[in-house]
């Protein structure tokens, strides 16, 4: 058996070829938009922050609730954030210290 056989195609209807280009690169031309709308919606968030001094008996959960009164945020994402922005972890909270929280 030969394996190494070309094959040719020949376009039977011009039409319909047409047709499955055009959609094929329409279908290519919006998801690349909605890539891209994505993508600048999530730049365009901007989140803001205080800093804040921990006081005596203060934790993070608190300070999260007191600073996004009003928000249905996930309290835990927000000490997740309060981590990461602040590069500490829940041993560096003490008295004194100065942090940044989000504002949601």
């Amino acid at each position: 058996m030969n394996t190494n056989r070309k094959h040719h195609y020949r376009i039977v209807d011009p039409i319909r070829f047409f047709l499955a280009v055009l959609i094929s690169i329409m279908i290519l031309v919006f998801a690349g938009y909605s890539v891209v709308g994505a993508t600048r919606a999530q730049a365009a968030t901007v989140r803001t922050y205080t800093q804040v001094t921990i006081q005596e008996g203060d934790n993070l959960w608190n300070l999260v609730e007191m600073y996004n009164p009003d928000k249905h945020i996930d309290v835990r994402e927000a000490v997740y954030d309060i981590y990461e922005i602040n590069d500490i972890d829940e041993a560096d909270v003490r008295p004194g210290e100065k942090i940044f929280i989000p504002i949601y």
